[in-house]
């Protein structure tokens, strides 16, 4: 069986979904999203101080000596974009959820990140940091995540008539919590005798509310994309996206479904084959997946990197088979192979 390699330098994912029957049958209820609009002509973000940051909803900033290359990656993705999309959202009927039928890995070490995954999912492949609680905390829940990945092409493995899916994206919460606030791309590949389709698009979500796409967004096989999802208590979330090949970027305050809240005890990079039609779909075959830079942080500025102590490794497994294998380069460098 054919290997594809994806190499990610802290791990991220997500799983798509089909254009046209993806979306909601009815309107979309998009109750507590909420497009954010950018700061004023000449507002200087690299330089600003953490609280003008803050009053305009921009991304936190991540410690230049603590995280360097996530520092670079924050700089150059507030120095270069241009054009801030005040973009409509389509509801989907797409689901980027917890990891599913987690389980350790017999073969793999514990104790802690090693060169191979030592838990299984049957939805998630990546990296995941955890911490020890199990409500909110405001000093110590991981308050926002970040990373840039490269938009992978895709293809479909079967060409038997049907969409495989693929997901690409950084979040909190979902290992052991049954919220995620999250944002990243889909990549999705069609085929049937020869005919083939493929679909990308840029998503939001806060699950256990679905997928809502975001029109307009220009999404590409190569694309360089940079995303950050933070929080500013246990109801209130924001995701910034932005396309550094395209120069256009999106931001969106977003509040859970009434009777969730989010607890902050996990931060992670995900490759993702999401939920459709009540079942998880098909993982589309990804050839290359390539994430650098990620850092998570707490609200005590502490930093979380993928390969850290306070990380493990994820394979995708279906029960019988890895669709998705995550193995360590070194901190904050992770290899997927799809089998």
């Amino acid at each position: 069986m054919t290997k594809h390699t994806t190499m990610l330098m802290l791990a991220a994912s997500m799983t798509g979904c089909l254009a046209a029957t993806a979306l909601a049958a009815e309107a979309p209820d998009l109750h507590g999203i909420a497009a954010v609009a950018g700061p004023p002509a000449g507002f200087d973000a690299v330089h600003a101080s953490d609280a003008a940051l803050a009053a305009f909803a921009l991304p936190p900033r991540p410690d230049a000596q603590k995280t360097p290359a996530a520092y670079a990656k924050w700089v150059r993705a507030m120095s270069v974009h241009t054009t801030r999309m005040l973009a409509p959202l389509q509801m989907t009927t797409i689901y980027h959820g917890p990891a599913r039928n987690v389980g350790p890995r017999t073969d793999a070490t514990p104790g802690g990140v090693s060169n191979i995954a030592t838990n299984t999912s049957s939805n998630w492949s990546g990296d995941v940091n955890l911490n020890k609680l199990t409500r909110y905390n405001s000093s110590t829940s991981f308050y926002y995540i970040l990373s840039d990945f490269v938009v992978p092409q895709v293809t479909n493995a079967t060409c038997d008539g049907t969409y495989d899916y693929s997901s690409q994206w950084d979040g909190i919460d979902g290992w052991n919590s049954s919220d995620v606030l999250q944002a990243g791309t889909e990549a999705d590949a069609y085929c049937y005798g020869g005919s083939t389709s493929l679909y990308y698009a840029a998503w939001i979500e806060w699950y256990p509310y679905s997928e809502s796409r975001i029109s307009g967004f220009t999404v590409s096989p190569g694309d360089d994309m940079f995303i950050e999802v933070w929080d500013t208590s246990s109801t209130v979330g924001y995701a910034y996206l932005e396309n550094m090949s395209t120069g256009q970027a999106a931001e969106y305050e977003l509040t859970p479904p009434s009777g969730t809240t989010l607890v902050g005890n996990s931060a992670e990079w995900i490759v993702e084959r999401p939920g459709v039609n009540g079942g998880l779909a098909t993982l589309a075959d990804y050839v290359l997946d390539y994430q650098s830079s990620g850092a998570a942080y707490n609200f005590k500025n502490t930093e979380y990197l993928p390969g850290s102590s306070t990380s493990f490794l994820v394979d995708m497994y279906n029960g019988s088979t890895d669709l998705s294998n995550a193995s360590l380069l070194g901190t904050g460098a992770v290899e997927y192979i799809y089998q």
